[in-house]
């Protein structure tokens, strides 16, 4: 009687133990499959867009001007130098990414991205600007408002001339970006035990 309740037992036993490892099995793959679909391109290319614009660098530019109403027939002189700042942005627009350009392999732990090209634009300036020299001389008037309104206008038109007639703006704030950019993204994936390779279109 004892006999066979012990073998019993050990049926039981045997039974629970391959019921225990069934179980743990199927945890497991259940585990890979989970990291294996937050590891796919379409969980990463979900994640990324969320965000439309990401604005990674900015460069500040001063510009510097001058009024010179000099005259022959009036006494004195009207001269002054102003400056003030304008900003230029560099960002990648997200929304022109696409799943496919996201390509990852699960079993050597490597991914690469292809991101859409780094665009700059002017993201705002000064709204006063600094006076650097002030002469008014003789029987001059004072230099009003909308002189210096339209000196800053001429400015400004001058400025955006210089920057887009010298690459060396743009390619040193693109520059800066494409850094931010594959630092930020290396990054993101590394959470994941991905190493990523970053590239531009």
């Amino acid at each position: 009687m004892l006999t066979t309740t012990s073998l019993t037992y050990l049926r039981m036993s045997k039974k629970f133990t391959i019921i225990a490892l069934l179980a743990a099995a199927a945890s497991v793959a259940a585990v890979s499959c989970s990291k294996e679909r937050e590891d796919s391109p379409a969980n990463f290319y979900e994640e990324i867009t969320k965000t439309d614009k990401l604005v990674l660098a900015s460069m500040t530019i001063n510009k510097i001007g001058e009024y010179d109403d000099e005259s022959d027939w009036k006494i004195g002189k009207r001269i002054a130098v102003y400056s003030y700042n304008t900003y230029l942005t560099a960002y990648i627009d997200l929304s022109q990414l696409s799943p496919d350009d996201i390509e990852i392999d699960e079993k050597a732990g490597t991914a690469e991205i292809t991101l859409p090209p780094v665009q700059t634009e002017y993201s705002g300036r000064d709204i006063s600007m600094k006076e650097e020299h002030y002469r008014v001389t003789g029987l001059r008037s004072q230099i009003g408002p909308k002189e210096r309104a339209e000196l800053k206008e001429e400015m400004n038109t001058t400025l955006k001339k210089e920057v887009k007639s010298d690459s060396n703006f743009k390619s040193a704030v693109v520059d800066a970006a494409k850094r931010k950019a594959e630092i930020f993204f290396k990054k993101l994936f590394a959470q994941r035990d991905l190493n990523l390779t970053v590239n531009f279109k």
